[in-house]
């Protein structure tokens, strides 16, 4: 057991409220890894000390729990929360001087070409502009695509929903955009909207579960045309559950599911039963993830341990997450990197992938496909 001064990490995260069905079990598979980490002697010698703070998604509490953080010393921060609480957490991040990473989405402070020193993303997910890769996975299935793209009335799905409608364009694929409010209990009219056009496919870029409602109100009324839907907010067992039999749905997935078995997965399950998380499923292997990436910033990083080293370090990582996560790069100019994700469809008993994966830069502008986790650079 590590009994040396510790590394400092604070992390704000929807452990309650909405965004918890994400959040929470994201925060486990993170807190997981540090407590095995520790019991296996810490980083040199060093323990590492986790403070979680629920911010339930408000950008207030996100602020507070930041404030706290300062007063505490962290050395870096972790955002597992909302959206509507990136600003203030980055404001306090700044004014504190203190690295922060995000992990549901990439905030703008962190893209390319000119990043915040002090902004960065870690885990999954796809920015507005990463977003078009789902319109090559559509065209490598479907020659004459017809999408119907579905936002919900808040910032980030607008802008992600309008970009890939501005793609979908220039691209030469017909698209359909339809906005519907966040309390929205009845998705009828747009599913009607989007057959009545001819949709041959749907696809919702936001939080929630909009995409299975729109996708069963147009199965009411004899739609057969494809899902494109995101094991990114949602655990990937409550999809695979959700649509079962369904092969008309595609599932995208930055990482290989417990549903693979792999000897990380089998890691993970032991420390789980350990540790006694109150909550798993296949989203704590983004958890898990970030601990092994913030892992590597600390052990990379000289003790003491001082912001500018921290930076130092972040500006210029790599990591290997294979064979479960696609490898994370950073560089001053980029504090994103590549996401990528790859298709699975039902197959059998299980929701199984299938194909390359699908590799985009951060700004969308240069977009790939791969055969193996090996050959993304």
């Amino acid at each position: 057991v590590a009994k040396g001064e510790p590394y400092k990490i604070g992390m704000t995260a929807a452990l309650t409220g909405p965004a918890a069905a994400t959040a929470f079990p994201e925060a486990e598979g993170f807190r997981l890894y540090m407590q095995k980490l520790n019991d296996s002697g810490g980083i040199d010698g060093h323990p590492v000390q986790l403070t979680m703070q629920d911010d339930r998604g408000e950008p207030t509490q996100a602020a507070s729990n930041m404030r706290k953080f300062a007063d505490m010393g962290v050395h870096i921060v972790r955002n597992t929360s909302a959206s509507s609480t990136f600003l203030p957490s980055i404001q306090e991040a700044k004014r504190a001087n203190v690295p922060i990473v995000f992990t549901l989405a990439p905030p703008t402070e962190a893209m390319p070409p000119t990043p915040d020193p002090l902004v960065y993303m870690a885990s999954h997910g796809q920015s507005p502009q990463s977003n078009f890769l789902y319109l090559d996975v559509m065209k490598s299935i479907t020659p004459k695509p017809k999408v119907g793209l579905l936002a919900m009335q808040i910032p980030i799905s607008l802008l992600g929903i309008q970009n890939i409608d501005k793609e979908a364009k220039r691209m030469g694929i017909d698209s359909l955009v339809k906005v519907v409010p966040a309390d929205i209990v009845d998705i009828t009219s747009v599913a009607q909207a989007f057959q009545e056009w001819g949709a041959n496919w749907i696809y919702y870029f936001g939080p929630g579960a909009l995409a299975p409602m729109l996708f069963d109100a147009m199965q009411k009324t004899g739609w057969k045309g494809n899902l494109m839907e995101q094991a990114m907010g949602t655990p990937f067992e409550t999809i695979e559950e959700r649509y079962k039999g369904s092969p008309n749905v595609y599932l995208s997935s930055a990482y290989a599911p417990f549903s693979e078995d792999l000897p990380p997965h089998r890691e993970m399950k032991e420390a789980a039963k350990k540790y006694g998380a109150t909550s798993l499923n296949s989203l704590a292997i983004i958890g898990w993830y970030d601990g092994i990436v913030f892992t590597e910033i600390l052990k990379k990083t000289d003790w003491p341990v001082t912001t500018d080293k921290l930076l130092a370090t972040m500006q210029n990582l790599q990591v290997n997450r294979s064979p479960v996560m696609p490898p994370l790069k950073w560089t001053p100019q980029d504090h994103v990197g590549n996401l990528s994700f790859r298709i699975y469809q039902w197959k059998g008993n299980s929701m199984v992938g299938a194909g390359p994966w699908f590799v985009s830069d951060a700004k969308g502008e240069n977009r790939s496909t791969v055969k193996d986790l090996k050959d993304i650079k």
